[in-house]
C-alpha cells in the first residue's frame, strides 16, 4: 500500500468577522429603497441579470432572492409575494451583532447553460464571493469584484 498526500479542498473557506442586520420583512418599494447605490443579481423568468440596483423592476421580480452588493455591505432579500425578508452584512466590520462568515468564490452558470437563459456579459466580467453564514438558519451572501 502506498501513501499519497490527500488532495487538497478545490475551494477553502476563509473566516472573515461582520455585523449582521436583520432588517426583517419589509414591502418591496422598501426593500428596494434599501439598495440605492449597489449592483444587484437575480434569476428571475427573463434570465439571470446582474445590474445596478435603480434597473430593478417597480414590482417584485419574478425569483426567490436579489443580491445586492457595494463596498460596504451586502444584502439578502428573499422574496416572498410583494415582500422580502431581508438582512444586510458588513464584511470586516465590527458591530451589534457580530457573526463569522465562510468566504469562498462563487461561480455563475456556465455561459452554455439555459437553464436561467442567455447569461448576460456581467454574469462573467465579475468574479463572485459567497459569504456564507453558518449556524441553525444558515444564509447565503454574494458580492462580485471586477475581474
Amino acid at each position: 500500500m502506498t501513501t499519497t498526500t490527500p488532495a487538497q479542498p478545490r475551494h477553502t473557506a476563509q473566516p472573515l468577522p461582520a455585523r449582521l442586520d436583520r432588517l426583517g420583512r419589509l414591502d418591496w418599494a422598501h426593500a428596494r429603497s434599501l439598495l440605492t447605490g449597489t449592483t444587484c443579481a437575480w434569476a428571475d423568468l427573463e434570465g439571470f441579470h446582474v445590474a445596478d440596483a435603480e434597473r430593478l423592476p417597480e414590482e417584485p421580480p419574478q425569483c426567490t432572492h436579489v443580491w445586492a452588493w457595494d463596498g460596504t455591505r451586502c444584502l439578502r432579500l428573499r422574496i416572498d409575494g410583494s415582500q422580502a425578508l431581508t438582512a444586510a452584512l458588513h464584511p470586516g466590520q465590527d458591530g451589534e451583532e457580530q457573526v463569522r462568515v465562510h468566504v469562498r468564490p462563487g461561480f455563475p452558470w456556465a455561459r452554455d447553460d439555459k437553464q436561467v437563459g442567455p447569461l448576460p456579459a456581467e454574469a462573467h466580467a465579475l468574479a463572485f464571493e459567497l459569504l456564507e453564514l453558518p449556524g441553525a438558519t444558515p444564509a447565503t451572501f454574494v458580492r462580485g469584484t471586477a475581474t
